[in-house]
């Protein structure tokens, strides 16, 4: 009995601090940028671009598809494409050497 006396004020403490937690705000992720909820953005998806917008899903953010295609001035990002660069050729030999 005494036991539950000495817990009960511990109990009551986390109650109350509880209230008192901060929260991130909401925001999607999309092409390397974050969003505030309501914010519109061209997405890509398996090479197909469509117009998407910021929204809260069972208490998550996620994205709601609201066009098939994008506007012109919000077109997603491409991805810069860099060519592979050829090694410097080294000091091994390309084919066995006799000893």
């Amino acid at each position: 009995m005494s036991t539950r006396f000495h817990l009960c004020p511990i109990g009551l403490a986390f109650a109350m601090a509880a209230p008192g937690a901060a929260f991130a705000d909401q925001e999607c992720l999309a092409n390397g940028k974050s969003y505030q909820l309501g914010q519109v953005a061209c997405l890509t998806l398996a090479d197909r671009s469509h117009l998407a917008r910021c929204d809260m899903v069972l208490n998550n953010t996620s994205w709601t598809k609201i066009g098939d295609s994008c506007p012109e001035n919000t077109l997603a990002p491409q991805p810069h494409v860099t060519p592979i660069s050829t090694p410097a050729p080294s000091m091994v030999p390309t084919e066995p050497i006799e000893n």
